[in-house]
């Protein structure tokens, strides 16, 4: 079973005939250089299905774009109305990823703290870097009221530093755009790809809706990259996009009836 998400802004064509051109092929799928390909036969559809494995880094330029937008999506169905920015004293670390590997952590105890006396606390978490390159932490909280002074009492007995931000966020718009905002600053930090955590709750569960269950069976993995492959083993088939990681693979360009 693998649920296909069809990306809230795609503008892409819906379907390509495919020839020797392996440069028209990567116009058309627009992934990133380093993905790879899932091929399976489609048991909802009774066709042959293209799933395109990205590489899913923060530091690749178009997986960080695409995983932008989904975050930024999430954040407007999860209504967060409050940001709260952690530091962390420099003074206490080796170094900048000595200081990440002491306070990653201590951000879900925070959390569990809070939950224990103020209930509901779900939340979405950015690491960002100081010039200097340490880093603090912005959170996306929905949440009841959360008194500043317990939480900077909280955060500085589990990692020492004394500034601690907490301000309201009266719009999801708003939301939307300060998440935007440092996320498409982000930079590849040399000791974590984990740019971003969410916790369980954060994004309403029927953020399923729209999701399409596809069963296949028959499934064959290749280290090709997907543009590659289909210009060398699918000349003259057609792709049918039906997110942006599914294609089906259907004969003769023609377009494919769902049984």
């Amino acid at each position: 079973m693998h649920s296909t998400p069809a990306p809230p802004d795609c503008k892409a064509p819906t379907s390509y005939l495919v020839g020797p051109d392996s440069s028209a092929a990567h116009e058309y799928l627009r992934v990133c250089p380093d993905a790879q390909t899932l091929t399976a036969y489609s048991l909802t559809h009774k066709s042959e299905i293209l799933f395109i494995l990205p590489c899913g880094r923060w530091g690749c330029r178009q997986c960080a774009t695409q995983k932008i937008k989904k975050l930024a999506f999430d954040v407007q169905k999860a209504k967060p109305n409050r940001l709260l920015t952690l530091t962390v004293d420099p003074a206490r670390y080796d170094s900048p990823r000595d200081a990440w590997e002491q306070t990653r952590k201590c951000v879900p105890l925070l959390i569990r703290k809070l939950r224990s006396q103020f209930g509901e606390v779900e939340y979405l978490r950015v690491t960002e870097v100081t010039r200097k390159g340490f880093p603090h932490y912005h959170l996306l909280i929905r949440s009841g009221f959360l008194p500043h002074a317990v939480v900077k009492r909280i955060w500085h007995q589990l990692t020492g530093a004394q500034i601690v931000d907490l301000r309201q966020v009266k719009r999801s718009f708003g939301a939307y755009q300060y998440l935007v905002k440092y996320l498409s600053k982000l930079h590849k930090l040399e000791w974590t790809e984990r740019h971003v955590s969410v916790s369980r709750a954060f994004v309403p569960k029927d953020d399923a809706e729209g999701y399409s269950p596809i069963e296949y069976s028959e499934a064959e993995f290749f280290h090709y990259h997907p543009a590659n492959f289909v210009s060398e083993r699918c000349q003259g088939l057609c792709l049918q996009r039906i997110s942006q990681h599914c294609h089906l693979i259907t004969p003769n360009g023609e377009p494919h009836a769902k049984r």
